[in-house]
């Protein structure tokens, strides 16, 4: 037989035995690999959420310091203002009890809890929230205004000046009058 190919074992048209041919054989190996990266996707969330919830423990922790820190700056100056018979000194002792208790809550609270609290406050009163949120955004960017600037990177003679927001450079025409 002149132009004819014999073939000798049972072969699928890519060239592989015949284990691909027999039923379901394909489908165990969609199978498996359906599971890993099932698998592969259930650890990243894992990962995921595990961050997040460090991350907000994390913030946690610093709101807790923040606001106890406030607390007790302002507990020691009513005292102050008491001691100087301040009739002020009466509200910003229970501006610091308040404080303290606030403190409180945020420590025994759970991070999802919290969430879940202030979302449902501001859908009930988004007006105090954007302002409250103003005044705490307004109020960090004082406090970050006030902290002195890094002097890493420059040294004695020859640095570059450094002005903080509140210096200008003089030019000097005017530094001659």
């Amino acid at each position: 037989m002149g132009n004819s190919i014999e073939v000798t074992g049972p072969q699928n048209d890519q060239g592989f035995g015949g284990a691909q041919n027999a039923p379901g054989a394909g489908q165990g190996i969609n199978d498996n690999a359906m599971g890993q990266a099932e698998s592969l996707v259930d650890k990243a969330k894992t990962t995921a959420q595990n961050r997040v919830r460090s991350a907000a423990l994390n913030g946690k922790s610093q709101a807790v310091e923040l606001v106890g820190g406030l607390a007790q700056s302002l507990l020691l100056a009513g005292q102050q203002l008491q001691d100087q018979q301040s009739p002020a000194a009466k509200i910003v002792e229970q501006a610091a009890d308040r404080l303290d208790r606030v403190t409180r809550y945020i420590e025994n609270t759970e991070p999802e809890q919290l969430v879940q609290r202030t979302e449902s406050w501001a859908r009930q009163n988004p007006a105090l929230f954007i302002g409250a949120a103003f005044i705490v955004g307004a109020l960090g960017a004082r406090f970050l205004k006030s902290t002195p600037p890094s002097t890493s990177g420059y040294s004695g003679e020859g640095s570059p000046a450094r002005f903080s927001d509140r210096e200008v450079s003089r030019p000097a025409t005017v530094e001659a009058l």
